[in-house]
C-alpha cells in the first residue's frame, strides 16, 4: 500500500507542477459539535488514538464516540487557581503534554489524569527532534527531558519581549517580534538568526523545505531564508483581497504544499511552482471549511490533517479521501430536490434539469448556481424536465419536459424557445421522456405512459407510430428510453424488453428478453452503451441485463452476484472501463478485471435521497453525476483513492452490570484506565461472580469517514469465530459470563474496508460463585466421602430392613384398598337406596291423604317418614364425603352477615336441645360481620359440629358457641397470612361430655370413625361427620382442632374470610336484583345476540344408551355432527351418566343387559333430577305395539322401530330439542302459560305449579330473594336451579323476575292502576328500574304496552 501511496503522491505532485494546486482534493470532514463558543488553538492525538483539543479556557477529548470536556481533571490539582490552557504536544514515545498557566502538565494514561512536571506559567512549548521539550516561561527558557525528568533553564534578558519557541530540523528558535534567535542550551545563550525589521513580521511558526526555512509572520506573509538566516524571498499571504490577513499556523503536507491558517480561510502555497490558492467556506459544499477563521493546523501522526477554527469547530482532511461532492437544495444553490437530468455545455459547465424547478446552471469555475428562468424573462421555461441534450452546432440546450414538448435554450443569448411539438389528438404539448434524431434528421420521442412512439419528419407533422413485429402485427410497447445506433437503427428500452427497429419500416429487427423469467426481468428503464459494444440495460426489479456484442443476453441479479433490484442509471468509466450503476440499494460498479459487482464504500447512503431514474451523466473529464430525490452526486472514478491507514482499536469504556467503572470509583474492578489495559496480560480485569454482565466500548484511530469503520471481535473462552459489528456499533455486551478466563480480541477496518493487522486485547477473569470455589470443593469432597460412608452402611443394613419395608408397604396398600372399597361400597349402596326411598316417600304422602285425621296410623306413618328422612341424610353424607374425597367440590362465596348466619343455624338445634334439657348459649364479639363465604359449605360444617355436640351431650348438659377474632396464637397454625384482604374468625363449639384419649384424638378426623359407641337418640352416627368437616375446612383453607377441657370438649374452627366494608356492601348482594344487574339492564347491550333465534344449540348434550357396539359407534358419529354425544353400553351405566351430565335428550335401546330400556325410562321419570329430560326409545323387536305402548306409558316421548333411517332419528332429535326451546321462549314471552304445556312429567308440572304459587304469594315483597324461594320450595339449590333452567330456560333469579313482569303486564291490561302502583304491587321499589326490565321483556315500555292494550280493546 505504501508503494501505491507514493505513486499517487507523485501524480498529485506532477499535476500541481503542471496545472497548479488542485483544490478539489481538499475535503474537510466536520467532527461532531463540541458546544464550545471559542476558538480551537491546539490539537494533539495521544498514543491510543484519542484526539485532544484546547481553547483558551477549555480542554476537550474526543474518543471517536463522544466529546468530553475535561477541565475538571486539570483544575482538581489546584481547585482555587485560575487555569489557562495553551498548546498540546505529543512526543515520539506517545507522551502527551499540556502547557498551562500553572505549569507543564503530563498526561498519565493509566490514571487518566494530568500532573505538573514543570511548574510556572508556560507561554509557549515545542518538542525538539531529540524528544526534549522546550518551554518559554515568563522570564526564562526551559528544557525538560521526559526520560529522566531533568529540567534545565536560563534567564532571558529582562528588557526584551519574547513570544514563541519553535523547533525545526535540528534548530530551536526563539522569537522576539520580527527578530529570530537560535537557542544554544549548552551555553545558555541566544544567537540572533534573522531580523525581519517590522512588528507586523512577528514570527508565529516555521517549516523547512528543500534546504530553506519558511517563517510565518503575523501579518507580513511568509519569509524564506536559507539555513544561515539570509532572506531569500517574501511570499505574500492574501485571502479575499486582504494581504494583511492575520495568520497563525503553518503546515507542510506530503505533496510539498504549504498550508497557512488565517482568519480569512486556508491559504495554500506550492514552493515548486510558486502557485497559490485559497480555500474558503462554501455553503454548497458540505466538505468545505467549516469556518474561515482557522486557528490551528495539526498533522495526524497516522495520516491526514486536523484544523481547528473559531466557534469550536474541528475538521479532518486526508489526501487519500475520495473526491466526492454531494449537492442538496439550498438558498443560492440547487433550487429543487428532484434532479432528473444533466448536460455539459461547451464551456465545461453543467446544466441540471429538475422535476419542478426547471433548469439550474452550475458555473464550475465560480462554483455558483444560476437559475435562467428566474434571471432572464425572455420566454417560457419548461418546469418538469425529463431530458437534456447539448447541440454543439447551435450552442443551444435541447430540453424535453412533462407536458412541455421539446424546446431549446440559447446559451449565448439566454433565451428559451419551444419547437411546439403537440399531440395530433389533443393538440396539447407532448410529454417527452427521451428523444433522439436519426441520420435523416427525423425526431423520435417516447412517453412510457403511451403504447406508441411520436415521430416528426423534417417537414412533416407529428405522428403517432406503433412498432410492428415480423408478421406486421402492431405492438403495444411502453418505451422508457431510446437511441439511434451506428447503423441508423432505432433501439428501444421498453417494459417489454430491448428492441432494435428499422426506422423506415418500423419493423422489429431484433428483440432481446430474458426467457422464462418474471416480468420485472424484462421491465427495462435505463441503458448505457459500453466502449466494447456491450449494451447495459437496467431493470425495474431484477437487476441489470447485458447484451453482449456477440448477441448473448445475460441477466445479473441477486442469484448471480448483483443484489440490487432496480437500476436507475448506468455509466462507463472511460479509464478503467468499469461500469457504474445507481440502484435502489445504493451505488455499485462492475469491476471489469474481477468480473464482479462491488458496492461503492465511499457513497453515503441517502445523502441525496434515493437515486432518480435516467439521472446519470458523464462529463468530458470523466466525472460522473447521478441525480437523486434530494440533490445529486459528483465524483471522478480516477480519484477514488484508497485509505492506506490500517486502523488500531482502543478501548473507551468498561461497564459492569450496566454501570461504568473507573479506576478511582472505589469498585476495585479496574486498577488502571481501560484505555491503558489493551494487550496488558499482567493487568487482568478480575470480576466476581455477580459481576458477570459486562459491556466493552471501543473506537478506532482512523477518522476518515469514521462512521464506515467496521469492527471484528471475539471473546476467547466463549468462541473462536470473529463477529462483525453492525453499522456505528461501538460497544459489545456479554451477559452472564461463566467463571473462567477470557480474552476479548478486536480489530478494525477503515472506511475502504482495509483491516488493521493489530489486534487489541482485554484479559478478563470471572471468579466462580462461592459454591464453586476451591474451599467449596473441599467441603464437597468431605460431604461426598460422608455420603459414600452412609451409602455403604445403608446397603449393609438394606437386607435387614427390606422385608420389614415390604411388609409395611403391603399393610399400607391393603389398608388403602380396604378404605377405598368401604367408601365405594357405601357410595354404591347410597345410589341404590335413593330410588326406593323416593318410591317410599311418594306413596307415603298419597297414603297420608287417605287416612282420617286423628287416626292412630298417623303416628306410625310419622315414624316411617322420620326414619326415611334419616336414611336420606345418611346417604347424602356418604355422597358428600365421596364428592369431597374426589375433589369435585366448587366454592361459591357470597356476601352476607356471617354472625347472624351462624346464629340462624344454631337456632335450628335449640328446639332439640330444649327437649333434652340441654342449656345452650351463643355469643359473638359483634352483632354483624359482613364477609364473603360459601353458605352451603359453612352450613354443612356447622351442622355437623352442632349435631355432634348435641348427640354426645348428656341430658341437662351444656352446649355453647363462641364467635371471636382469631388470636395471634391461633394464627400461628396458618403457614401464611393475608392481613389486608382477609379477616380471620374463629368459632368454638363447647359441650359437656367425656374427654377423648390420645388414641381417639389421632383418628378423630378419619372416615367411618365414631366418637363413641353410645348411640344417641338424635341421629344414627355414620362415622363420616368429622371427616367431612375436616375436608371442608381444608377446602376453605381453614384450621380445625379439638381440646379436652374439664368435663367438656371444645372443637374450634378458624376460617379466613374476605372482609367487607359494611352492610351497604351486603345489600347489593343479598337481594336478587343487584345494582350491577340494574346497570346492565339500563345500558343497552350492543353486543347482544339477535333475539328470536330458534336454532338448536350445537352445545346440546345427548346421552346414547345402546349395547350394540357397532350401532352405538355409528349413531355417535352421526349425532356428533350437531351435538355433544355421551354414550353408555347398558342401562345401569346410562342412568349413572344421566345424573352426572344432565343431557338435553336421551336415546335408549329397548333390550339391554343389566337394565332394559323400560327400566331406564321409568327410573328417569321417577328421578326428580332427570324427570324433565325427553327420551327417544329404539327397538329391534319388530312392530310390537305392546312395547311401544309400554314405552310411552313409562315416559318415552318417541318410539322408533328397527331398522330405521338415521335421518329420521336425526329429524326427531332436532324436532324435540327445537320444541323444548320454543316452549321455553313461549313461557318467557307469553303473559299466561299453562305449566302442563311446558313440562314433560307430572312431577315437573307439580314443581312448576308450586314454584308459581310461592312466587305469587310473595309477589309484592320486594325483599323476597332467591334464598327465600329455595327455602320455600324445600329443594336443594343446585337441583332446583337445574330443574327450573331445563324446564323454562331461566335461572331462579330470572324466573322470579319473569313472574313479576308477567303479573305486572296482567295488571296493566286488566286494572286501572298506574305504572308506579303496578311496579310496587309486583315487588319493584324503583319505577324506573321496573320500566327498564319491562321494556327488555316485552319490547315495549309499560306506558306503550298500556296504550296498545287499550287501543286493542276499542
Amino acid at each position: 500500500m505504501n508503494k501505491y501511496s507514493l505513486i499517487i503522491c507523485f501524480f498529485i505532485f506532477w499535476g500541481q507542477c503542471v496545472l497548479g494546486i488542485d483544490l478539489s482534493r481538499y475535503r474537510f470532514h466536520l467532527m461532531p459539535e463540541t458546544s464550545y463558543y471559542g476558538g480551537i488553538q491546539s490539537i494533539a492525538k495521544d498514543s491510543l488514538g484519542r484526539m485532544w483539543y484546547t481553547g483558551p479556557d477549555a480542554l476537550f477529548m474526543y474518543d471517536g464516540n463522544s466529546f468530553y470536556q475535561l477541565n475538571d481533571i486539570v483544575s482538581a490539582m489546584k481547585p482555587k487557581q485560575k487555569w489557562g490552557y495553551g498548546s498540546l504536544i505529543r512526543d515520539r514515545k506517545g507522551n502527551l503534554f499540556l502547557a498551562s498557566g500553572q505549569g507543564l502538565l503530563k498526561f498519565n494514561y493509566e490514571r487518566f489524569s494530568f500532573h505538573i512536571v514543570v511548574p510556572g506559567v508556560i507561554r509557549s512549548v515545542c518538542v525538539h527532534h531529540d524528544g526534549q521539550v522546550y518551554m518559554l516561561s515568563e522570564n526564562s527558557l526551559l528544557r525538560y527531558n521526559p526520560q529522566n525528568e531533568h529540567i534545565e533553564s536560563f534567564l532571558l534578558p529582562k528588557n526584551k519581549s519574547f513570544q514563541n519557541v519553535l523547533s525545526v530540523k535540528d534548530q530551536v528558535f526563539l522569537t522576539q517580534d520580527a527578530i529570530l534567535h537560535t537557542v544554544e542550551m549548552s551555553k545558555k545563550r541566544l544567537v540572533q538568526f534573522a531580523d525581519f525589521s517590522s512588528t507586523a513580521n512577528q514570527v508565529n511558526d516555521v517549516v523547512a523545505y528543500r534546504g530553506l526555512y519558511y517563517f510565518l509572520t503575523t501579518r507580513g506573509g511568509i519569509h524564506v531564508t536559507d539555513l544561515t538566516g539570509n532572506l531569500k524571498q517574501k511570499i505574500p499571504v492574501a485571502v479575499a483581497g486582504n494581504s494583511f490577513v492575520l495568520t497563525k499556523k503553518l503546515y507542510l503536507d506530503q505533496t510539498g504544499v504549504i498550508w497557512v491558517a488565517t482568519q480569512g480561510g486556508l491559504f495554500l502555497y506550492d514552493p515548486a511552482n510558486e502557485g497559490s490558492s485559497t480555500l474558503r467556506m462554501n455553503l454548497n459544499d458540505i466538505y468545505s471549511l467549516p469556518n474561515n477563521s482557522i486557528w490551528t493546523i495539526y498533522p495526524d501522526p497516522d495520516q491526514g490533517v486536523w484544523i481547528g477554527t473559531y466557534g469550536g469547530k474541528i475538521a479532518y482532511c486526508s489526501l487519500y479521501d475520495s473526491r466526492v461532492r454531494y449537492f442538496k437544495p439550498s438558498p443560492g444553490g440547487l433550487n429543487h430536490p428532484i434532479v432528473s437530468s444533466f448536460q455539459e455545455d461547451h464551456l465545461g459547465n453543467i446544466w441540471i434539469g429538475t422535476e419542478g424547478g426547471s433548469l439550474n446552471y452550475w458555473d464550475r469555475k465560480k462554483d455558483q448556481f444560476i437559475h435562467p428562468e428566474k434571471s432572464q424573462d425572455r420566454g417560457p421555461s419548461p418546469n418538469m424536465i425529463k431530458r437534456l441534450k447539448f447541440d454543439e452546432a447551435s450552442k443551444s440546450l435541447l430540453i424535453s419536459a412533462y407536458n412541455g414538448g421539446i424546446g431549446s435554450y440559447d446559451v449565448n443569448n439566454q433565451r428559451f424557445s419551444s419547437f411546439d411539438f403537440r399531440s395530433p389528438e389533443s393538440q396539447q404539448l407532448l410529454t417527452v421522456y427521451d428523444f433522439a434524431n436519426d441520420q435523416e434528421g427525423n425526431w423520435w420521442m417516447t412517453d412510457p405512459d403511451k403504447s406508441f412512439l411520436y415521430r416528426k419528419n423534417r417537414q412533416g407533422p407529428i405522428e403517432m407510430v406503433r412498432i410492428k413485429d415480423s408478421k406486421g402485427n402492431k405492438l403495444n410497447l411502453e418505451v422508457e428510453a431510446l437511441y439511434v445506433n451506428k447503423q441508423n437503427q432505432l433501439c428501444l428500452i421498453s417494459h417489454q424488453g430491448f428492441f432494435v427497429v428499422n426506422t423506415h419500416t418500423l419493423t422489429v429487427l431484433k428483440h432481446y428478453m430474458v426467457k422464462d423469467a418474471s416480468y420485472s426481468a424484462n421491465n427495462l428503464c435505463s441503458y448505457a452503451v459500453a466502449s466494447n459494444g456491450d449494451v447495459w440495460l437496467g431493470t425495474l426489479g431484477k437487476g441489470v441485463n447485458v447484451l453482449k456484442k456477440d448477441g448473448t443476453y445475460i441477466n445479473y441479479s441477486a442469484s448471480n452476484g448483483f443484489p440490487a433490484k432496480m437500476v436507475f442509471g448506468i455509466l462507463e468509466d472511460a479509464v478503467t472501463k468499469n461500469v457504474w450503476l445507481s440502484t435502489s440499494d445504493g451505488l455499485f460498479f462492475f469491476d471489469l478485471k474481477s468480473r464482479a459487482f462491488e458496492k461503492a464504500r465511499f457513497y453515503q447512503e441517502d445523502n441525496i435521497g434515493s437515486f432518480y431514474i435516467h439521472a446519470a451523466y458523464k462529463t468530458s473529464k470523466g466525472e460522473m453525476l447521478f441525480g437523486g430525490t434530494n440533490g445529486f452526486l459528483l465524483f471522478d472514478p480516477t480519484y477514488l483513492n484508497k485509505n492506506p491507514q490500517k486502523p488500531k482499536v482502543f478501548f473507551t469504556g468498561f461497564l459492569v452490570n450496566n454501570t461504568l467503572v473507573k479506576p478511582d470509583d472505589g469498585s476495585s474492578i479496574l486498577s488502571k484506565d481501560i484505555g491503558s489495559l489493551s494487550n496488558q496480560k499482567g493487568d487482568k480485569i478480575r470480576l466476581s461472580s455477580n459481576q458477570s454482565n459486562v459491556e466493552i466500548k471501543f473506537s478506532a484511530n482512523s477518522y476518515l469517514f469514521a462512521e464506515k469503520n467496521q469492527f471484528a471481535y471475539r471473546m476467547l473462552g466463549l468462541g473462536e469465530d470473529w463477529q462483525i459489528s453492525h453499522a456505528n456499533q461501538k460497544s459489545v455486551q456479554f451477559l452472564n459470563l461463566p467463571a473462567g478466563d477470557y480474552t476479548f480480541e478486536i480489530k478494525a477496518s477503515n472506511n475502504d474496508g482495509q483491516w488493521g493487522n493489530q489486534i487489541s486485547r482485554l484479559y478478563i477473569h470471572v471468579d466462580p460463585p462461592f459454591f464453586l470455589s476451591w474451599w467449596a470443593y473441599c467441603c464437597y469432597v468431605a460431604l461426598i466421602s460422608a455420603l459414600l460412608f452412609f451409602i455403604m452402611r445403608y446397603y449393609s443394613n438394606k437386607r435387614v430392613f427390606k422385608e420389614r419395608l415390604a411388609l409395611q408397604r403391603l399393610k399400607e396398600r391393603n389398608m388403602h384398598e380396604l378404605n377405598q372399597a368401604r367408601t365405594d361400597f357405601f357410595t354404591n349402596i347410597s345410589h341404590d337406596l335413593k330410588t326406593p326411598l323416593t318410591l317410599v316417600l311418594q306413596p307415603l304422602k298419597q297414603l297420608r291423604e287417605t287416612i282420617v285425621p286423628h287416626d292412630t296410623a298417623l303416628v306410625y306413618m310419622d315414624l316411617i317418614e322420620k326414619n326415611v328422612s334419616r336414611i336420606q341424610r345418611m346417604i347424602s353424607q356418604l355422597l358428600r364425603f365421596r364428592e369431597i374425597e374426589s375433589q369435585k367440590i366448587t366454592l361459591n362465596p357470597q356476601i352476607g352477615d356471617f354472625i347472624n348466619f351462624v346464629r340462624d343455624i344454631f337456632g335450628l338445634f335449640e328446639l332439640y336441645a330444649n327437649k333434652k334439657s340441654v342449656e345452650t348459649n351463643i355469643s359473638a364479639f359483634k352483632d354483624n360481620l359482613y364477609v364473603a363465604f360459601d353458605y352451603d359449605v359453612i352450613e354443612k360444617i356447622l351442622t355437623n359440629l352442632f349435631s355432634n355436640a348435641l348427640k354426645y351431650t348428656p341430658d341437662n348438659g351444656y352446649v355453647g358457641v363462641r364467635i371471636y377474632p382469631t388470636t395471634a396464637e391461633e394464627k400461628e397454625r396458618f403457614s401464611s397470612l393475608n392481613m389486608t384482604e382477609v379477616e380471620y374468625i374463629s368459632i368454638e363449639i363447647l359441650n359437656t361430655g367425656d374427654c377423648f384419649s390420645e388414641e381417639q384424638i389421632s383418628t378423630l378426623y378419619t372416615s367411618f370413625n365414631r366418637l363413641s359407641s353410645h348411640r344417641p337418640t338424635f341421629e344414627e352416627s355414620s362415622g363420616l361427620g368429622l371427616a367431612i368437616v375436616k375436608e371442608l375446612v381444608d377446602v376453605l383453607e381453614g384450621k380445625i382442632w379439638m381440646v379436652n377441657k374439664t368435663d367438656k370438649i371444645s372443637f374450634t374452627i378458624s376460617l379466613p374470610l374476605k372482609n367487607q366494608a359494611g352492610s351497604g356492601d351486603m345489600q347489593s348482594n343479598v337481594y336478587d336484583y343487584t345494582v350491577s344487574e340494574i346497570d346492565e339492564i339500563i345500558t343497552p347491550d350492543i353486543f347482544a345476540p339477535e333475539r328470536g333465534c330458534k336454532s338448536i344449540k350445537k352445545t346440546d348434550n345427548i346421552l346414547l344408551i345402546e349395547d350394540d357396539q357397532q350401532l352405538r359407534g355409528y349413531l355417535e358419529q352421526r349425532l356428533a355432527e350437531k351435538y355433544n354425544v355421551y354414550t353408555a353400553s347398558d342401562g345401569e351405566e346410562g342412568l349413572i351418566k344421566a345424573e352426572k351430565i344432565y343431557p338435553q335428550l336421551i336415546i335408549t335401546d329397548l333390550i339391554m343387559p343389566n337394565r332394559s330400556g323400560l327400566d331406564v325410562c321409568r327410573s328417569l321419570r321417577q328421578n326428580f333430577k332427570t324427570s324433565h329430560i325427553p327420551i327417544i326409545m329404539i327397538s329391534g323387536t319388530g312392530d310390537d305395539n305392546q312395547n311401544k305402548i309400554k314405552a310411552l306409558e313409562f315416559g318415552a316421548n318417541v318410539f322408533i322401530d328397527k331398522p330405521f333411517h338415521i335421518d329420521y332419528l336425526l329429524q326427531q332429535t332436532e324436532t324435540i330439542l327445537r320444541n323444548q326451546q320454543e316452549l321455553k321462549e313461549k313461557y318467557s314471552k307469553h303473559i299466561q302459560v299453562d305449566p302442563s304445556n311446558v313440562t314433560v312429567t307430572s312431577m315437573d308440572e307439580e314443581l312448576l305449579v308450586k314454584a308459581i304459587r310461592i312466587i305469587e304469594e310473595n309477589i309484592d315483597n320486594a325483599s323476597y330473594s332467591v334464598e327465600d324461594f329455595v327455602a320455600d320450595m324445600n329443594v336443594g339449590r343446585t337441583i332446583l336451579y337445574q330443574k327450573i333452567n331445563d324446564i323454562v330456560g331461566m335461572s331462579i333469579k330470572e324466573f322470579i323476575l319473569n313472574m313479576r313482569l308477567k303479573r305486572s303486564a296482567y295488571l296493566l291490561e286488566k286494572s286501572d292502576l298506574t305504572i308506579a302502583e303496578v311496579a310496587y304491587q309486583t315487588g319493584f321499589n324503583n319505577a324506573k328500574y321496573f320500566s327498564v326490565c319491562f321494556k327488555k321483556q316485552f319490547e315495549l315500555s309499560p306506558s306503550d304496552f298500556k296504550k296498545k292494550v287499550s287501543s286493542g280493546k276499542k
